[in-house]
């Protein structure tokens, strides 16, 4: 998906920025677990309210509440060891964003470095979102990208994120 599709007309302005309010509400206050793929590995990840989160891979677990972000290094054999790596403030795993989508910089607020363009239609309404970078090169007023798709399940929740070079797949999810 790296150029978006011509053959879409463009969504009308309120219809798209519907669509967000509803993506942005529904998984603010989100409480689940879930397994997301980035197409080489898979990630447990589990949000709960209070800003509380935890993302377990192969080898490294992070876990966050708040300002604070930990990591170990863990080894089935071995346990867990504190990792010395420093994340910095509001620093969240990309993961997380399926479950959260209001960490994620798309939705064309102050300070977000994409903007929803265009809605992706399915057969039962909208199925994904379309967003450029906010400085993306224009030529006749087209963006050249870079570009970022979220694409949605009938009830809004993000079932896959491509941004920035990755592909984040939502796999399971328990609400």
């Amino acid at each position: 998906m790296d150029e978006p599709d011509e053959t879409l007309p463009p969504a009308r302005e309120a219809e798209l920025i519907a669509l967000v309010a509803l993506v942005l509400t529904r998984g603010r206050h989100r409480e689940a677990a879930a397994v997301v793929s980035n197409g080489e590995e898979r990630f447990e990840v589990a949000v709960a309210p209070g800003d509380r989160w935890v993302v377990h891979s192969s080898t490294i677990e992070w876990v966050g509440n708040g300002a604070s972000i930990q990591a170990y290094d863990t080894q089935e054999s071995l346990g867990a060891r504190r990792r010395a790596e420093e994340y910095p403030p509001g620093w969240y795993h990309p993961a997380l964003g399926l479950l959260w989508p209001h960490l994620l910089p798309l939705w064309g607020r102050a300070g977000d470095a994409y903007r929803p363009v265009r809605i992706i239609d399915g057969l039962h309404g909208p199925s994904g979102i379309v967003c450029e970078h906010v400085d993306a090169p224009m030529v006749g007023g087209e963006s050249l990208g870079p570009w970022a798709h979220v694409l949605l399940t009938p009830d809004r929740q993000l079932t896959l994120l491509e941004w920035e070079g990755r592909t984040w797949t939502l796999l399971d999810i328990h609400t």
